[in-house]
């Protein structure tokens, strides 16, 4: 559900899935949390950071193997018939799935620090600029049909 809705042009990017910030992962997403040292000495090596945590890797390779989703390296595109098949799930799943995928594209978008522009950021924002599009449209499309504000 979480992939629907964050699904523009058929990309989702594997790196919304691992944010710096775990603690967006709570919740319905904790699977995709890293393993976390337990010892602060021990450094995290680069591969551990890059690599999905083992119970993601376990739910997309069963998605893979059903054909519900694709995978071109480290990005993911959605069967048709799942993304339809979205539209049937209460208002509450939606909203929750809408919220979860607010804040993972806001936690990977690129933040401006001391009003520096982010023109060295321009690869990682072009990445992520249709995702926060989609969304807003998402949330736009649900206030203009009379909702009370909260994306359905």
């Amino acid at each position: 559900m979480i992939l629907w809705l964050i699904s523009v042009l058929d990309s989702i990017p594997v790196d919304l899935f691992l944010p710096r910030n775990q603690s967006v992962l709570d919740g319905s997403l904790s699977f995709c949390k890293q393993v976390q040292n337990i010892n602060p000495q021990k450094r995290t090596s680069i591969i551990s950071a890059l690599a999905p945590s083992p119970a993601f890797a376990a739910a997309t390779d069963e998605l893979l193997k059903r054909e519900l989703i694709k995978r071109d390296n480290r990005i993911y595109s959605i069967h048709r018939v799942v993304q339809e098949a979205v539209n049937y799930h209460d208002e509450e799943d939606l909203q929750n799935s809408f919220n979860i995928a607010t804040a993972l594209v806001h936690e990977a978008f690129p933040k401006v620090v001391m009003n520096q522009p982010l023109i060295k950021y321009w690869t990682t924002c072009q990445i992520y600029i249709p995702h926060g599009v989609f969304l807003s449209r998402k949330f736009a499309g649900h206030v203009k049909s009379g909702s009370t504000g909260k994306y359905v």
